[in-house]
C-alpha cells in the first residue's frame, strides 16, 4: 500500500541529504580544499549522493525493510561516491596554491637603520633585540 505523502516526503528527504553532503564533504574534507574542488565535481557528487539515498530509502520503502541485492548496490555506489569525494579533496591538497605572502602576518616591516657618526644607536633598536629575542 502506497502512502499518499511518500513523494513529498522523499522531495524534502532530497533537499536534506543534498545539504548535508555538502555540509559533510566541507567539513570533512576541509573548507578550503571544498572550494578549491571544481564546481562541476562538486554538483555531481553532491546530487549523486542525495539521489542514492533517495532511493536507498524508496528501494527500503518499497520491500518493507528488507535488505536485498539493490540496496546493497546502492549502498555500495554511495560509498564510491564518499571516497570519490575524499579522493578530489586530496587531490586538491596536494595541487593547492602556493603562499606568494613573504611578508611577516602584521604587514609591518622593521629595516635596519645605520649608526650615525656620534656612536648613538638608532631608535627603536633596544625594542628590535627584544622581539628577536621573543
Amino acid at each position: 500500500m502506497r502512502h499518499p505523502l511518500l513523494r513529498p516526503i522523499l522531495v524534502i528527504e532530497f533537499l536534506i541529504a543534498l545539504q548535508t553532503s555538502f555540509t559533510l564533504w566541507s567539513q570533512v574534507g576541509g573548507e578550503y580544499h571544498f572550494t578549491l574542488v571544481f564546481w562541476l565535481w562538486k554538483l555531481g557528487i553532491g546530487l549523486g549522493a542525495a539521489t542514492l539515498v533517495v532511493a536507498l530509502t524508496a528501494t527500503l520503502v518499497q520491500n518493507d525493510g528488507e535488505m536485498s541485492r539493490r540496496v546493497l548496490s546502492l549502498a555500495s555506489i554511495l560509498v564510491i561516491m564518499m571516497l570519490a569525494a575524499g579522493a578530489l579533496s586530496y587531490y586538491a591538497h596536494l595541487n593547492e596554491p602556493a603562499d606568494d605572502d613573504r611578508d611577516d602576518e602584521s604587514g609591518s616591516t622593521i629595516s635596519a637603520a645605520s649608526h650615525s657618526a656620534g656612536g648613538r644607536r638608532p631608535f627603536g633598536s633596544s625594542s628590535r633585540r627584544h622581539l628577536q629575542e621573543a
